[in-house]
């Protein structure tokens, strides 16, 4: 034969011109622009009174930024903090913010506090997914817990794991106990610009146990995944895992504490605290900060003494910077789960406190 049959493409069962590679690209990037954007339309978000992420969910920013849009859309005082404002010991209905409700009279404070969320991510968080957080009323609490050692503070040298790496600073300031590689750093800057990536994880976790698609189809071979969105989130009252023990730190078998206290002016923590708040001011917010309630009871007394040193100078900065603030006293040592968690009874009596502070009662008068 005198034809000679062109092979290079001959496994291809369809080649697109350049024509067509243009407006299949244009496709993929109209559909990665755009699943962000309808998906709200599709996925209803049921709000519960007293609502709070659900703890599954606790690295779903994607939901996340869809309770604040929610919460800020109503003109509702925003709760910002770590678990002591999201409840780890409590369901909703025994949250610091469902009795500042029941004393408001209305539904006029969202808890959007997340479990595990420390300063360095606090940050993060409120920068890249809490847009929605601007020229609102924000109630941002202060938890000294996580300067109580060089560790939780993030400055042990030694690598190690810790909550919400993604939303801390890749690269500047520096995080001693971080060690993730240049690539990856580099991707994680990237994708926290992709609104895709925050729905993508979304998926991941509401619908697929944090599986990518490929993970979850070799572990569920015979299931399909689209029956796997059921377009039901979490309930907000699903407990932490593992559940944890509700009663008071004394009937826990814990003992009296010694913790390491770090410097403020040295710690990381308080830095990240700071530009939280700076962050925040800078759009538009008005922010009053609670400090606390630490349980004390659970401290020696040298640390007791250490705390009350950091807890002076964090009040000294308050002050110095025009940030109006309440710092409670110790609530009765029965009410504490723990180091810094509140039982139901200690959120009721820490709210009753707060709107018996001056302070609090100009800051809410200024929101009626």
């Amino acid at each position: 034969m005198s034809d000679k049959i062109d092979l290079r493409f001959g496994s291809n069962d369809l080649r697109l011109s350049p024509r067509e590679w243009v407006i299949a690209l244009a496709i993929i990037l109209a559909v990665l622009g755009l699943a962000p954007v309808v998906w709200p339309l599709v996925e209803p978000l049921r709000l519960e009174p007293d609502h709070r992420l659900p703890f599954s969910l606790g690295h779903d920013y994607y939901t996340y930024a869809r309770l604040c849009r929610a919460a800020a859309s109503k003109g509702k005082t925003l709760v910002v903090g770590d678990s002591v404002v999201w409840g780890h010991y409590v369901q909703t209905g025994g949250t610091l913010t469902h009795y500042l409700n029941e004393l408001a009279g209305e539904e006029r404070f969202a808890n959007l506090g997340v479990d595990g969320i420390q300063p360095a991510a606090m940050l993060g968080l409120v920068e890249h997914h809490g847009g929605a957080i601007r020229n609102r009323d924000v109630i941002l609490h202060c938890n000294l817990l996580w300067m109580s050692s060089r560790q939780a503070d993030l400055q042990d040298t030694k690598e190690r794991p810790f909550s919400h790496p993604t939303l801390i600073p890749q690269f500047w300031p520096r995080i001693p106990c971080y060690r993730e590689s240049f690539g990856e750093r580099l991707g994680i800057v990237i994708e926290r610009r992709l609104p895709f990536h925050a729905w993508k994880k979304h998926m991941q976790i509401a619908y697929f146990r944090g599986c990518d698609l490929a993970s979850w189809s070799i572990e569920h071979p015979y299931d399909c995944p689209v029956k796997a969105v059921t377009l039901q989130l979490p309930s907000p009252n699903e407990p932490p895992s593992p559940k944890p023990d509700a009663r008071p730190w004394t009937q826990q078998g814990i003992t009296k504490q010694s913790f390491d206290w770090v410097e403020l002016k040295a710690s990381l923590q308080w830095r990240f605290f700071r530009d939280t708040v700076a962050l925040l001011q800078g759009r538009g917010n008005r922010v009053f900060v609670i400090l606390g309630p630490f349980n004390e009871h659970m401290l020696t007394d040298d640390s007791r003494a250490a705390y009350a040193a950091r807890k002076q100078a964090v009040e000294d900065w308050l002050k110095a910077d025009g940030v109006p603030h309440f710092i409670p006293d110790p609530l009765p040592s029965a009410l504490y789960a723990d180091a810094s968690h509140p039982l139901a009874e200690g959120y009721r009596l820490l709210a009753k406190q707060l709107f018996d502070n001056e302070a609090f009662v100009t800051f809410h008068r200024r929101l009626r």
